[in-house]
């Protein structure tokens, strides 16, 4: 895999890459010869990949999911602890993104 085997999701930890990269490192991937999917190419589990296919509003989610080393659902649900969710730009998108958790089942309630 080309940076070093860096993905999209350490490189937006590490300050290497933001948000609005993520279609130029779907590009790479398509070119690249890696044996890899996508979603591990990103740096997503497959769920997390599946969520931000359908919802590309929740990748800002995703990416805090990982720096908190929790579950995305956990960052929806728990976003005042969370300052990257709790942006109030953001509430609007967390909405729409823990609907979808919700009508895939993936949200324990």
């Amino acid at each position: 895999m080309s940076r070093s085997a860096t993905t999209f999701v350490d490189a937006c930890l590490s300050g290497d890459a933001l948000l609005e990269d993520v279609d130029d490192w779907v590009d790479q991937w398509h070119e690249a010869e890696v044996d890899v999917t996508l979603d591990e190419y990103l740096g997503f589990t497959d769920d997390e990949g599946s969520l931000w296919a359908e919802k590309p509003q929740a990748l800002r989610f995703i990416i805090a999911a990982h720096r908190h080393q929790t579950p995305v659902a956990q960052i929806l649900t728990g976003r005042d602890d969370y300052a990257l969710a709790a942006r109030s730009n953001a509430e609007g998108k967390a909405e729409e993104v823990l609907d979808w958790l919700r009508e895939t089942h993936q949200l324990a309630e």
